[in-house]
Parts: C-alpha cells; sequence; structure tokens
C-alpha cells in the first residue's frame, strides 16, 4: 500500500505576496508590522505560507 503523499508548503516572499494582493511591497511590510497579515521569519526574511495567505484573503462568512 502506498503512503499519502504530503504536500510541501509553497512558501512565498513579500515581492510574491504584493503580487498576489495587488499591493505594495511596503504595504505587505507595514501589514506585517501590524500584525494584519500571518509570516514567518526565516533568519532577516519575512516569509508567507500560499495555503496561509489564501485562507487569510477568504471572507469569514462565504454564504451570500
Amino acid at each position: 500500500m502506498e503512503e499519502p503523499k504530503q504536500k510541501c508548503p509553497q512558501f512565498l516572499d513579500v515581492k510574491e505576496v504584493a503580487e498576489m494582493l495587488r499591493a505594495r511591497p511596503r504595504t505587505i511590510y507595514d501589514w506585517v508590522s501590524q500584525g494584519r497579515i500571518p509570516y514567518r521569519k526565516a533568519g532577516d526574511r519575512t516569509i508567507f505560507l500560499l495555503d496561509e495567505i489564501l485562507a487569510w484573503t477568504k471572507p469569514d462568512n462565504e454564504s451570500c
């Protein structure tokens, strides 16, 4: 029996998140410092998990 493959997390940098959200990189850094966006630190780099960003952008109530 084959083990189910685990999906590797996809990390994004500030520029990629800015492009994805159609915002300026400076805005992303501001959101990070305000704690408004989920992020991780890798040394001095700020990185983001794609799944967390996608979940963060979804409305709280998806029913119309």
